[in-house]
């Protein structure tokens, strides 16, 4: 049965540009999903939009319109504004965040800096260096180095207010995830900080318990970690 289904939610996948795909629940309402903002998924350094297949799918069985954006590079700067640059082609003019590793700072500076008049109701990230890493600084800007704590983009990114505006922050990272260290992926303004244990970098995106963490996240409420 769950085969079966798992089937013809695959088959209601529709490709929408070359830079993402959207996901609707073959059990979703019209209704239903007006009244959720839709989901921008995205994913990290040298991802694919596929590594939320998983996510994407529970999240579309519940009702959420979710789109799994394609970046186009490792350059941070350039993948805000393809972030951009997808909403205003599809017309959100409100949407959720939910997004893995380096996808998160792509993300937050879209929202901080571009996002414009687009409304981000929820920003939901996992396992983001939101602080950098070390270990990037000798790689080049455009391929994980400004990932490094003390370089320009990090500094502009976390300069003043990190969690600026009326959009609600949630960063949910663990203490196992064996890339990105807990102390990285704090936020230092009024974001839910969840550090949960036992599951690695990867494995924050299929975890069933950190798929509830999100969702709750998304439904506005600071969930729980788990042990």
């Amino acid at each position: 049965m769950q085969a079966g289904r798992s089937s013809r939610i695959a088959r209601r996948m529709v490709i929408a540009t070359i830079v993402g795909v959207t996901l609707l629940s073959p059990g979703a309402s019209a209704a239903s999903s007006a009244t959720l903002p839709p989901v921008l998924l995205v994913h990290g350094f040298r991802g694919s939009p596929g590594a939320f297949d998983t996510m994407a799918a529970r999240l579309a069985r519940g009702g959420r319109v979710v789109y799994a954006i394609a970046l186009p590079g490792q350059d941070n700067l350039i993948n805000a504004r393809a972030i951009r640059a997808f909403a205003a082609a599809h017309h959100l003019r409100r949407v959720d965040v939910v997004a893995h590793s380096m996808g998160g700072l792509s993300s937050r500076w879209f929202v901080k800096y571009l996002r414009g008049k687009i409304s981000v109701g929820h920003y939901v990230s996992l396992g983001t260096p939101h602080y950098g890493l070390w270990a990037t600084c000798p790689a080049p800007l455009d391929y994980g180095g400004q990932m490094c704590p003390n370089g320009d983009f990090l500094r502009t990114l976390n300069s003043r207010d990190d969690t600026p505006g009326t959009t609600r922050y949630t960063s949910i990272f663990s203490a196992d995830d064996g890339l990105v260290p807990a102390s990285s992926s704090r936020l230092d303004g009024g974001a839910c900080l969840i550090r949960d244990r036992g599951v690695t970098h990867g494995g924050l995106l299929s975890d069933t318990r950190v798929y509830q963490q999100v969702v709750d996240s998304l439904d506005g409420r600071c969930p729980r970690a788990f042990d």
